[in-house]
């Protein structure tokens, strides 16, 4: 902290929230190095993820520490890049990558458009899907608020329950992971996500652009776990 403004790793100046999720926290910043303004993600630190003990804080900096290592291994116009990952003064690590102005969720940009506009979109989803499960890496996590598009780009986000091939150091334990509105049944049964987890989630979001509502009620858990 250098008067009201708070720094991380001596050289980002973190501005206003953008968005949290289960463990993450993500901030627009000014990177006082480079000058310029991209997004910063960090571990949440609130009454809810706060750790009760060592172990669930040091897979919360394992977790974000595995993140940024897919990401960083990637490189594909629709999917997001990272830039760098330090630590702050409490040793809690981050990482940053490019800030997405203007961004909607595929639904958002896609409502009220063509046909053939809203299959392009989908379409740049699968090509980042393609690229993705060449190199053995599985999203299990996309839904309509990790797909963001800016000017008509597609661009994959939030890595943070991702596995790259059968490495079960990454997310232990977690063979049931993802959000329920677009998990694959197999998944909600036990079985370890695979490429058809993924596009299971993608066929979600194909019938919520086209029909304008999911396939399933969302507010009944029953239901979607019954299909």
């Amino acid at each position: 902290m250098i008067g009201s403004e708070t720094i991380i790793g001596m050289r980002y100046i973190l501005k206003q929230p953008l968005g949290t999720g289960g463990m993450g926290a993500v901030f627009r910043a000014q990177d006082r190095l480079m000058g310029g303004t991209i997004a910063l993600k960090r571990i949440r630190d609130d009454e809810s993820t706060r750790s009760d003990g060592d172990t669930d804080a040091e897979n919360q900096r394992l977790a974000l520490a595995q993140e940024f290592r897919v990401l960083s291994s990637l490189r594909h116009p629709n999917i997001i890049s990272v830039i760098d990952y330090g630590f702050d003064e409490d040793k809690k690590p981050f990482y940053t990558m490019e800030l997405l102005e203007g961004a909607q969720n595929i639904l958002e940009a896609g409502r009220g458009r063509s046909l053939s506009d809203q299959l392009s979109l989908i379409a740049q989803v699968l090509q980042a899907l393609r690229y993705l499960h060449r190199r053995g890496v599985i999203h299990r996590d996309l839904k309509p608020h990790n797909v963001l598009v800016v000017n008509d780009q597609v661009k994959v986000l939030d890595f943070g329950l991702s596995v790259i091939g059968d490495d079960s150091t990454i997310n232990a334990g977690s063979t049931t992971a993802g959000t329920l509105a677009y998990m694959a049944p197999e998944v909600l049964m036990g079985q370890a996500a695979d490429e058809s987890a993924d596009l299971y989630a993608v066929g979600m979001m194909v019938f919520e652009l086209v029909a304008g509502h999911h396939p399933f009620d969302t507010g009944d858990i029953t239901a979607l776990i019954n299909g």
